[in-house]
């Protein structure tokens, strides 16, 4: 890919990452793994709509204070 946009680089490397991590759960084979894994990334979800969360609240609380001005 040849491209110096930071966004298509982060998409092809994050579809790259993506698809490197399926390949490898599907060799996972033990209830105990898959339960480990999923727990991972329900917390990993969890930490990014925080995340969002916080800030667009940051960014609600800047507006209200833009409009008292």
């Amino acid at each position: 890919m040849r491209t110096d946009r930071k966004k298509d680089l982060d998409k092809y490397y994050n579809s790259h990452l993506k698809l490197a991590i399926i390949r490898q759960l599907a060799q996972v084979d033990t209830w105990s793994e898959i339960m480990g894994i999923q727990s991972a990334v329900h917390e990993a979800i969890s930490r990014e709509v925080d995340a969002e969360t916080a800030k667009e609240e940051e960014f609600e609380k800047w507006k209200q204070d833009q409009e008292k001005k």
